[in-house]
Parts: C-alpha cells; sequence; structure tokens
C-alpha cells in the first residue's frame, strides 16, 4: 500500500537525540539515583541470600543467588552501560535480519 505525496505521516519523529540525553536531564538524574540505590538494595539482599543458601548447606544455589544479584545490581548500577549494551545488541539483530533479508531476497 503506497501513501499518497500529499498525505504525509502525522507523527513525530524518532526521539533518538533526546533518549540519548535524557539520563543527562535533571529527571534523568534522579532516574539514575533511584536506580543506583535499588542497585545497592538488590546486592545486598544478595549476599544476604548467599550467607543463608550457603548455612543451609546449597552452596550452588547461594552462589546463582550472588551472581544474579550481582549482575542486575550492575545493570542498574551503571545505566549508560546498560543502554549501550542494549543498543549494540539491537545493532546486532538488525545485521542479521538484514543479511536474512539479503539471502532471501526480499525487498
Amino acid at each position: 500500500m503506497s501513501i499518497p505525496q500529499s498525505l504525509g505521516v502525522l507523527a513525530a519523529p524518532i526521539g533518538e537525540e533526546g533518549a540519548n540525553s535524557f539520563l543527562d536531564s535533571p529527571a534523568g538524574e534522579a532516574l539514575v539515583a533511584i536506580c543506583g540505590a535499588l542497585a545497592i538494595v538488590i546486592v545486598v539482599i544478595a549476599i544476604f541470600r548467599m550467607v543463608s543458601g550457603i548455612g543451609r548447606g546449597r552452596p550452588g544455589e547461594a552462589f546463582k543467588a550472588l551472581t544474579f544479584g550481582l549482575l542486575i545490581g550492575g545493570l542498574l548500577f551503571n545505566l549508560n552501560l546498560t543502554m549501550d549494551g542494549v543498543n549494540a545488541m539491537s545493532n546486532i539483530t538488525g545485521k542479521i535480519f538484514s543479511s536474512i533479508d539479503q539471502i532471501i531476497g526480499s525487498d
């Protein structure tokens, strides 16, 4: 289906510039602070779960709780790194789909 030239798309352009600078705005700084505090709480809870798991004789479960707690805490603590990782994964996914389109030959 083609759109006639006289009818344009009535939507705002994608907000890539605003999305990339959001963490520098006052609301973004507040979000970074909240996520940092939440990350610290998650890591402390993971440490307590690790100690509890070792005390119950389940070191594997304790190690798993600590590993995932540190992973989630790290992702929340450094949102810029998280956003860079998400951008990298989306770029890889886009390249995969475009190469599949080239192989299949679809337009």
